[in-house]
């Protein structure tokens, strides 16, 4: 854009779309991609909704590994590309980044070089010159692009570029970051990428809003921002700077608080803290046949030869599918075939051998399985494991959606209060050894 983003409501939307067309065509867009790379199974940042954290440079492994368990953060940001990269990435290799993806760790690639004509600090700046500036956002994202090829980042993956805070007020500066955006997100798509932008909410993000409420439509804007905005609320609004209308339905991250020193597990890292609402966002999850426990929101003990239509065939099922019984589960009496294989799972789990389905005994049969690692965020059926387990555990019902919101966020720490775990707010191997002793 020629003009300044002040001037830019004054002026016509055809007028608007007219220049920055012909820019598009003078800066080369049609260059050709470069040779395409394998898919990777690397959540860039894929479907979700929770926290997450970047740091100066990626973490050691064992950092990585502690605050995986024991921190709410899900995804990590990292500095893959770039100029002015402030730290040295000893630790980024295409191994450790496949590392964390098994993990369950959702990346946030960043590139960082250039910066506006106007920034203040030291870092390589982009040229004043529009057509120059967009050839520069160009080359940007071809080289973020290798990186993130080389570092196993595949396609449909979003790179997200780091514009620093600058003064929009200044037209000349302004315009030439809006072209180099512009350059960085065309190019992306070419490649088969999708784009991010990372700014300071008065700055950068100040200026996509802007060119929205003008209307103007011939621009590649980024699919995602990242918004700098310390106000300390993890959320995704940046009102005044950004109206809720637009990058709406999981478009935003918000880097809510920075520089901050944060320990958990015993490991300390300076870091900031973000909240991602991204792709599909976390949702609930519909849970395939469960032993008919989403009907269930309070478990009763069952004595032997008690009839519980509510409860005995659910019993019955959960110990066929852990390979204590067999035979039909539809009889709504806790009958002898029953008692005998609730006296073999309770045997196994160190549980007295009664018969009896007390609550210590639900505890464990609801929780019985594999120990993941879930936080805010994460969805599914070991989700739905957990919080049928928990309402067990806790006496009181806690919501079987499949999705680790605030309410299983709650319900896991006061679980882990009652057994005196450490007080995170995470559900881990420790926690669901707990519940598989059926500790309550």
């Amino acid at each position: 854009m020629s003009m300044h983003l002040a001037r830019i409501r004054h002026a016509s939307r055809r007028g608007l779309t007219a220049v920055v067309a012909s820019l598009a065509l003078a800066a080369g867009l049609l260059a050709p991609a470069l040779a395409a790379s394998p898919a990777h199974a690397v959540a860039a940042p894929g479907n979700f909704t929770g926290f997450g954290f970047d740091a100066c440079t990626a973490p050691t492994q064992a950092q990585m590994d502690a605050w995986w368990v024991s921190s709410p953060f899900a995804a990590v940001g990292v500095y893959i590309s770039g100029s002015s990269r402030a730290c040295a990435q000893p630790e980024l290799t295409r191994a450790w980044v496949s590392t964390q993806a098994k993990r369950g760790w959702r990346l946030m690639p960043l590139h960082v070089g250039m910066q506006a004509p106007c920034y203040t600090g030291n870092k390589q700046k982009m040229s004043t010159n529009p057509t120059t500036a967009r050839a520069q956002g160009i080359a940007a994202a071809n080289e973020s692009v290798a990186a993130a090829r080389a570092l196993g980042i595949g396609k449909k993956r979003v790179l997200y570029l780091d514009i620093e805070a600058y003064p929009i007020s200044n037209a000349t500066c302004d315009n030439a970051v809006l072209r180099f955006q512009d350059g960085w997100t065309a190019r992306l798509k070419q490649h088969g990428y999708k784009s991010g932008l990372y700014s300071s909410a008065s700055a950068a993000i100040a200026s996509m809003n802007a060119l929205k409420e003008a209307g103007v439509r011939n621009y590649h804007y980024p699919h995602h921002l990242w918004i700098g905005w310390y106000n300390g609320k993890p959320n995704t609004k940046a009102e005044p700077y950004l109206d809720d209308a637009y990058w709406a339905n999981h478009k935003r991250i918000h880097q809510y608080v920075g520089n901050t020193l944060a320990r958990y597990n015993g490991v300390t890292i300076n870091i900031d803290r973000n909240f991602l609402d991204v792709g599909k966002g976390s949702n609930p999850t519909k849970p395939k046949a469960q032993c008919g426990t989403h009907k269930i929101s309070k478990y009763r003990t069952v004595k032997p030869g008690q009839r519980r239509p509510d409860l005995a065939p659910a019993v019955k099922c959960l110990l066929r599918q852990r390979g204590y019984f067999k035979g039909s589960t539809k009889s709504k009496v806790h009958n002898a075939k029953a008692q005998r294989a609730t006296k073999r799972f309770q045997k196994a789990h160190g549980i007295k051998q009664s018969g009896t389905v007390t609550r210590r005994t639900w505890v464990a049969l609801l929780s019985d399985g594999s120990k993941p690692v879930l936080k805010r965020g994460s969805t599914g059926k070991y989700v739905y494991r957990l919080q049928r387990s928990l309402t067990a555990a806790l006496g009181r019902s806690v919501p079987r959606t499949g999705l680790f919101d605030t309410t299983t966020e709650k319900a896991v720490q006061a679980y882990r209060k009652k057994v005196k775990l450490p007080g995170w707010r995470t559900a881990e191997p420790n926690l669901w050894a707990s519940l598989q002793a059926g500790r309550r």
